[in-house]
């Protein structure tokens, strides 16, 4: 397991101590996998959820 990972499910397992005052966590990698992005039906639309080449997150409609 490499460091960051490791970073994250510490981060994850102390999160969820706390879980009836946060949202649910899920990391990016477990929604989309070795995709670069995914589709989301949320009341009838459909949103796009991708990685950008910095790596950063986009939703759009």
């Amino acid at each position: 397991m490499s460091e960051t990972n490791t970073l994250d499910v510490e981060l994850l397992k102390n999160h969820s101590t706390h879980s009836q005052h946060f949202p649910k966590t899920i990391s990016s990698e477990a929604l989309l996998g070795q995709m670069k992005q995914l589709v989301i039906l949320h009341d009838g639309y459909f949103y796009q959820l991708r990685i950008t080449k910095l790596g950063k997150l986009i939703l759009t409609k």
